[in-house]
């Protein structure tokens, strides 16, 4: 009985919440099911966090029928038939669509494949600004923690956006600023990169959160204009392209287009619009 006692106790003093992350090696994977997290392989366990359906995560095999999902640096247990292994991928058309004033978009059009980003935003989780496709938003989380691990923080100001809600943008900027200021720095509804789930506007504490041209001479905006396509990413609007893009430049603004692509335009500092002509 004394035992049994003895075994009882230890029991309870190591069911602790999350679990600090192991040396193994977690791949990247999705949910495929809303995922509830726990703090041991117990369904029993209480829920500590819970994970919508489609969102990226880090993950590795913790038995037959449990995983570890890595939020950050803590480790949860999770059933491993809600996860996938690796990024749902899009279509290269859809990944490399050209969005600009001359081609748009439908006025429905909305990526199936849109996710909540897990890395910090100034739009609170739930807004659409804080959602990308789900390639894109792995991408962008491993340039993040490789930010991190340099000592640069940044934060996603602005991703998806809607046709509606670029259109009141839009006109937002027209009635406050006139038509020659807004047709420099924002897209009509229907032709904003916003609205493919591919675009992210990026800032920093430092830049108070918003966005500013001198980012490109702060810690953060260096690091990550030399960075980010070794990352997939692309400057979209950069400087000296304003006759080609159609707008100012924009250091905090960047588009997933994908590795190998994102390299070359970095290497022949192409604007996107050049390596389109050129593909």
């Amino acid at each position: 009985m004394k035992s049994l006692r003895i075994f009882v106790i230890c029991l309870l003093l190591f069911q602790v919440s999350p679990v600090t992350a192991a040396s193994s090696s977690p791949q990247p994977g999705y949910t495929i099911k809303t995922t509830y997290l726990y703090g041991r392989a117990m369904q029993s366990s209480p829920i500590l966090k819970t994970l919508r359906t489609n969102v990226p995560v880090r993950y590795t095999t913790y038995n037959r029928s449990w995983s570890n999902v890595y939020i950050g640096n803590t480790k949860y247990f999770t059933p491993s038939a809600n996860l996938k292994a690796g990024i749902p991928k899009m279509p290269s058309a859809d990944r490399l669509r050209l969005v600009n004033k001359a081609n748009g978009l439908p006025s429905t059009y909305r990526s199936p494949q849109l996710v909540t980003l897990t890395i910090p935003t100034v739009y609170q989780k739930g807004s659409e600004r804080t959602l990308m496709t789900a390639e894109a938003a792995y991408a962008l989380a491993k340039l993040y923690y490789a930010g991190r691990k340099q000592g640069h923080t940044l934060y996603a100001l602005s991703a998806y956006r809607s046709y509606s809600t670029q259109k009141s943008l839009y006109a937002y900027y027209v009635n406050t600023r006139g038509v020659a200021y807004a047709s420099k720095y924002v897209a009509r509804p229907g032709h904003s990169e916003h609205q493919t789930g591919l675009a992210v506007d990026m800032t920093s504490q430092r830049m108070r959160l918003g966005l500013y041209e001198s980012f490109d001479r702060s810690p953060e905006g260096k690091w990550m204009l030399q960075n980010a396509h070794l990352y997939g990413f692309i400057v979209r609007y950069p400087k000296g392209k304003e006759k080609i893009t159609g707008y100012n430049y924009e250091p905090w603004h960047l588009r997933y287009v994908g590795v190998t692509e994102a390299t070359m335009m970095k290497q022949k500092n192409w604007a996107f619009e050049e390596w389109w002509s050129r593909r």
